[in-house]
């Protein structure tokens, strides 16, 4: 049996009998998103009615550059702005209370819904769910720009070359081909950067696993743990989109048991890493088989 298979093998084994309590959870989720999305929502069609693009470029209670660079008025940024502080405030503490909650499944154990809101119990345990946040948000960030500055750039001036009215035939050829190599540079760029970022997937459930790991210690930690194990961790992600497409083709109905699925695995696949070191560190070596 391959290494993906016996993964999947064993989430399939933890969510035996609570598969309906698992797309439960997944529900409230999803609830959570839903309902902050429709508070953005008429948030914005209360404090700014008017669409941005009507915006005239004379206008001057906002700087032009940032209008032109955000596309939003200012009353839209600063519901957008509230809306962002309210994902980290409510969201990311709440979407790694779900997270828990599939470890200590996969650990053998029954969870109970009140696992969902097991870092909104303790300031401490609140408080490093929220950083841990920010830490990815902005190290995601900064990782994005190294990998995808470049191709976004020349794809940028090949296609502002393209929009010049008096262009000549070989300048056109020359940004068409432009184009499409940085079209090939960016989906080679995104898929690197997507791996690079696999080295922090165990972070999250070190953070589940104790609330003796700080933030700093549960990136780091991740980040030896996963080494040469980035592209296998990209390609097990991958191997879930055949499931992905059944969601659109049976209306959304399939996603609340899909999703618990593809996150059981990663669960396993994340105990398996931790479980893996570990025991190499205390110079064992351990197999992976059976149940988690």
């Amino acid at each position: 049996m391959s290494f993906f298979a016996t993964i999947k093998k064993n989430a399939k084994a933890a969510l035996s009998g609570r598969r309906c309590v698992a797309a439960a959870a997944t529900l409230l989720l999803m609830l959570a998103v839903v309902s902050l999305t429709a508070l953005e929502f008429f948030a914005l069609r209360a404090f700014a009615p008017q669409p941005s693009f009507y915006w005239q470029s004379g206008e001057a209670e906002f700087p032009y550059f940032l209008r032109v660079f955000f596309g939003q008025s200012p009353q839209e940024l600063l519901v957008a702005g509230a809306a962002l502080g309210l994902y980290f405030a409510l969201l990311v503490p709440l979407f790694l209370g779900g997270r828990r909650w599939h470890y200590v499944l996969i650990g053998g154990e029954r969870p109970r819904m009140r696992e969902l809101l097991h870092f909104f119990a303790g300031g401490q345990r609140y408080a490093r769910a929220v950083w841990h946040g920010l830490q990815l948000a902005v190290r995601s960030l900064a990782w994005g720009i190294v990998f995808l500055t470049l191709p976004a750039g020349l794809l940028s001036i090949c296609v502002r070359f393209l929009l010049i009215d008096a262009i000549t035939r070989p300048t056109r050829v020359i940004a068409s081909v432009g184009i499409i190599v940085a079209l090939g540079l960016t989906v080679m760029a995104t898929i690197l950067y997507t791996i690079h970022l696999c080295r922090y997937t165990l972070s999250g459930y070190l953070l589940c696993e104790s609330d003796e790991h700080t933030v700093r210690q549960a990136l780091r930690t991740s980040i030896r743990y996963t080494k040469g194990y980035r592209g296998v961790k990209f390609l097990f992600t991958l191997s879930y989109a055949g499931w992905y497409l059944l969601v659109p083709l049976t209306l959304l109905i399939a996603l609340p048991f899909v999703l618990p699925y593809h996150i059981a695995g990663e669960t396993v696949f994340a105990r398996y890493l931790v479980e893996k070191n570990r025991a190499e560190l205390i110079g064992g070596t351990r197999e992976f088989g059976g149940a988690a």
